[in-house]
């Protein structure tokens, strides 16, 4: 009896052993599946597109007019302009609604360009855009505005300084950086308060607004279409930290007449005063050579001879 005890109790050992060891390889394929999950598990695939194709593929921000080509607030970076960091300059959007250029060294100058690289002939451009002075060299000059009809190397700028109030329209070549026009403007604000910055480009015929203000007409049919950005120089500033704030492109509105008058400060071809002159002179001499019968004898003589040779 004791073996044959034994024997059972030994079978019993042993089935008892394979039920508890097929219990725990049940358990181990759900441990790996919460570690690994399988391709079933994996989150189905969605139309919107990942951060990555985002900033790939530009969004043009939605336009308010139909006479509007492209816009853009800087309040959404999908709208994929360029954010990089180099030795003296860097650029990207500023929270909650610019885009911002910084250059940190004097004697240096940063263009970017509308991300799509559209190009534009004949149009009307508008610009929002200010200096941060929290960033900015407290002394030194500098300049900045739009850039536009830009192929390569070779581009027109617009450009303001809020320190010295002066204006410039330039024009770029690989080889010089030259000043077709400039002149001074007392509507140009300090820093950190928006200027608005306007150019009407009609074939070769340029001209220029600040604050609602035509300032100045320029001529120059070399560069006939290109793309739209910005620009930024500093002088002998060491610092200079730009906001971009609203940016509008649309097609070519020609300025109002009003504005064109404005932009002329005195004009005078003296014709009244020759016409004056001619007459006072015909008069002056028909009295000496042919003088009046009732002249001839007057009362009082010697008043009337008096009166004449004065």
């Amino acid at each position: 009896m004791s073996k044959q005890h034994i024997y059972r109790s030994g079978w019993a050992i042993v089935t008892l052993m394979f039920m508890v060891t097929g219990v725990g390889c049940g358990v181990i394929p759900s441990t790996v599946t919460v570690n690994q999950p399988t391709a079933s598990a994996l989150p189905s695939a969605s139309p919107v597109p990942s951060p990555a194709s985002v900033e790939t593929t530009p969004t043009t921000a939605p336009v308010s007019g139909a006479n509007v080509l492209y816009q853009d607030d800087f309040t959404d970076p999908v709208t994929g302009w360029p954010e990089d960091k180099f030795d003296n300059y860097f650029i990207g959007y500023h929270e909650p609604e610019y885009y911002h250029i910084e250059i940190t060294s004097p004697n240096y100058k940063s263009t970017v360009f509308e991300p799509k690289k559209q190009s534009f002939g004949d149009v009307t451009l508008e610009l929002q855009v200010l200096t941060v002075s929290k960033k900015t060299a407290e002394t030194g000059d500098f300049r900045y505005g739009l850039a536009f009809r830009r192929s390569g190397d070779q581009y027109y700028a617009f450009t303001i300084s809020p320190r010295t109030k002066k204006w410039y329209v330039l024009k770029n070549s690989p080889n010089a950086l030259t000043v077709l026009a400039e002149g001074t403007e007392d509507s140009i604000h300090d820093l950190d308060t928006d200027d608005a910055l306007r150019v009407d480009a009609q074939g070769a015929n340029f001209f220029f607004h600040i604050n609602d203000h035509l300032v100045g007409q320029v001529t120059d049919a070399e560069y006939a279409k290109g793309e739209v950005g910005f620009y930024v120089e500093t002088l002998d500033a060491t610092n200079a930290h730009i906001h971009f704030d609203t940016l509008v492109i649309r097609n070519f509105e020609a300025p109002p007449p009003q504005e064109e008058a404005a932009a002329m400060l005195y004009q005078d071809d003296f014709r009244l005063l020759v016409i004056f002159a001619m007459v006072w002179l015909s008069v002056v001499q028909a009295i000496n050579i042919m003088p009046l019968p009732f002249l001839r004898a007057p009362r009082n003589g010697m008043c009337l001879k008096v009166l004449l040779m004065s």
